[in-house]
């Protein structure tokens, strides 16, 4: 639904935040959706494919649809040698203990049941000396136009996001206390793009727009009217509709760096 967003994100920490992966690498893709960190791996280190000793992506998310619709990529890629796709929650690891040497959650953590067992889980099954990133958002406008739709529609006064995961001292905190030896945090810049406001809300509303309970009869009847409405939110948090039509929206990633120690 973010587009490109959640992969520029990773292409930019492989290349500025993250040791080099080499050759013998056990990757942990971890909540890995429709495997955009698995993708930018790829892409940033194609020599992976055929490296000797071999490299290993673990490609684990808690949602059968998304790791269906990875398979089928991987597939379509000649990743299967390389790229191990498994239903896993991100609190409960299969992964043997001390055998991952980067370990990669991509806005993962904030939308976990437990995120310090999500911690622990990771630390649990790097190896001495690997390396793990988290991230967070630092600004989702989306997310802070939807907050307020549903507080006027709805009457709903819980965020999409709690106000603490948008900043990166939470990861690093929940890092520090699961154990992890060296933490680092900065930021990295994103965004989105799609071919028009009309097609963005009628993507996010359906979506995200649904009242608890499900939708009504007179939801459906409402539906462009609070499509509107979303769509004025997303215009107040910053939301550029540009002379082709397209909407763009800027994003900004807390990036968090943790290692285990030796």
């Amino acid at each position: 639904m973010i587009g490109d967003s959640t992969i520029t994100v990773a292409r930019q920490y492989l290349r500025d935040n993250v040791p080099p992966i080499a050759a013998g690498a056990i990757i942990h893709d971890n909540g890995c959706g429709t495997g955009a960190v698995t993708r930018a791996v790829l892409e940033t280190y194609p020599e992976l494919l055929w490296s000797s000793p071999k490299a290993t992506i673990y490609a684990t998310d808690i949602d059968p649809a998304c790791i269906a619709d990875l398979e089928k990529r991987v597939t379509s890629r000649g990743w299967n040698s390389m790229v191990k796709t498994k239903v896993m929650p991100a609190e409960d690891l299969s992964l043997p203990p001390s055998t991952v040497t980067h370990s990669f959650a991509n806005s993962l953590i904030f939308g976990a049941r437990d995120p310090p067992k999500v911690a622990a889980e990771t630390l649990r099954s790097l190896a001495p000396g690997g390396v793990a990133v988290m991230t967070t958002w630092a600004t989702l406008p989306h997310a802070k136009a939807l907050d307020r739709t549903r507080a006027r529609l709805y009457g709903e006064d819980h965020p999409h996001i709690k106000p603490e995961w948008y900043e990166a001292s939470h990861v690093e905190k929940l890092l520090k206390d699961a154990g992890f030896a060296k933490i680092t945090a900065s930021k990295v810049e994103s965004g989105m793009e799609h071919e028009s406001m009309d097609a963005w809300t009628q993507l996010a509303w359906s979506w995200m727009g649904q009242p608890q309970g499900g939708w009504t009869e007179q939801n459906e009847r409402d539906w462009d009217a609070h499509r509107s409405l979303y769509a004025d939110e997303c215009l107040k948090e910053g939301f550029q509709v540009g002379e082709d039509g397209h909407v763009r929206v800027h994003m900004v990633a807390n990036v968090v760096v943790a290692w285990k120690g030796e």
